[in-house]
C-alpha cells in the first residue's frame, strides 16, 4: 500500500532536482530516501527514475506520477479543513443582512427557534445579498427592497425610521421633525459601517463631515459626551439604550424610512417555516 510520505517525498524529490537536496529538505539521509523511492516503484510496478551515475531523474512515469502525486496530496491536505468546515456550515446559519438593524431582531429569533445553531451574519448591499443567496453563501437574507423573483420566499420583518439624535441644546432640538437638507453641512457623528443607510452620508448631507467609529462601544461613548449630532432610528430605541443627553428628531424625508423583508430560496421555504411563523 502506498503510504502519503512516500508521495511528499517522491514530490520533494522532483521539486528540489535533487536526491541530495531532497533528503536535506526532508530532514532524511540520502540513503533512506533512496530506499523509500525504490519502494514506491516497487508498489506501483513501474520505474519512476532515469539511473545515472551520481543522479537520478524522472522518466515520463516519474513525470507522469508526479502530477498525479501533487493533486492527491493536495486533496489530503485539504481533506481536514474541508471537513471541518462541512460540519460548521451543518451547524451553522448564515445571514446577510442590507443594515445593522435586521439583526437586532432576527438573531435572538434564530437563537430561540434553532437553539443549536450558530449565527454567521455578514453585511452587503440587496443586489449582492440575493445573489449570494442564489449561490448558497447564505441561507437567509435581509433586504430593504422587496423581492420580485418567484425563487424566493419573504416576508416583512421589520420597518425602521432614521431619526437625527440631538443635543438638548442643539438648536433644532425642539422641532417635531427635520430634513436632510435642514441638516446637511451639520459635523456629525457616525458609525462606519452602516449598510445601505451610507447614502445619507454620501447623497443626502454630501456638505456634512462625519466623525466615524468603527467601535459601537467607542461611539456610544462620544454620543454620551459630544456636542455633535448624530443618527439614531426607531429600532435603535426599541433594542438599545438611549443616551438620556439627546433629543430625537424624526428625518422627514421619505427615504429616511424602509422595510425590511427577510429572504430564503423558495425550496428552503419549510426549513426554515418555524422562523417565518415568528415575524
Amino acid at each position: 500500500m502506498i503510504e502519503l510520505y512516500e508521495l511528499r517525498q517522491f514530490v520533494t524529490f522532483a521539486d528540489v532536482g535533487t536526491l541530495s537536496g531532497a533528503a536535506e529538505t526532508l530532514h532524511l539521509s540520502q540513503p533512506a530516501l533512496s530506499r523509500n523511492m525504490k519502494k514506491l516503484e516497487d508498489e506501483l510496478g513501474v520505474t519512476l527514475f532515469v539511473r545515472k551515475k551520481n543522479k537520478l531523474e524522472l522518466n515520463e512515469n516519474g513525470k507522469y506520477a508526479m502530477e498525479l502525486a501533487k493533486k492527491l496530496l493536495e486533496d489530503a491536505d485539504s481533506f481536514a479543513a474541508k471537513t471541518r468546515d462541512f460540519d460548521r456550515r451543518s451547524r451553522t446559519i448564515t445571514l446577510g443582512v442590507c443594515a445593522p438593524a435586521p439583526v437586532w431582531r432576527l438573531a435572538p429569533l434564530i437563537s430561540n427557534v434553532f437553539p443549536h445553531m450558530t449565527l454567521q451574519t455578514e453585511m452587503d448591499d440587496d443586489r449582492r445579498l440575493l445573489t449570494d443567496l442564489d449561490n448558497n453563501v447564505y441561507q437567509l437574507v435581509a433586504t430593504h427592497t422587496e423581492p420580485d423573483a418567484a425563487q424566493y420566499f419573504y416576508k416583512e420583518c421589520e420597518k425602521e425610521s432614521l431619526m437625527f439624535a440631538l443635543p438638548k441644546k442643539h438648536r433644532f432640538a425642539r422641532r417635531k421633525s427635520l430634513s436632510f437638507a435642514e441638516m446637511n453641512g451639520e459635523n456629525m457623528l457616525l458609525m462606519s459601517d452602516i449598510g445601505f443607510w451610507d447614502f445619507v452620508r454620501t447623497d443626502k448631507m454630501p456638505d456634512s463631515r462625519f466623525l466615524t467609529q468603527s467601535d459601537r462601544f467607542s461611539f456610544n461613548e462620544l454620543v454620551q459626551a459630544s456636542s455633535l449630532p448624530s443618527f439614531t432610528s426607531n429600532l435603535a430605541e426599541k433594542y438599545a439604550e438611549a443616551p438620556h443627553t439627546r433629543i430625537n428628531i424624526p428625518i422627514s424625508d421619505d427615504e429616511a424610512t424602509v422595510t425590511y423583508y427577510l429572504v430564503c430560496k423558495s425550496e428552503k421555504r419549510r426549513a426554515f417555516s418555524s422562523l417565518f411563523a415568528t415575524l
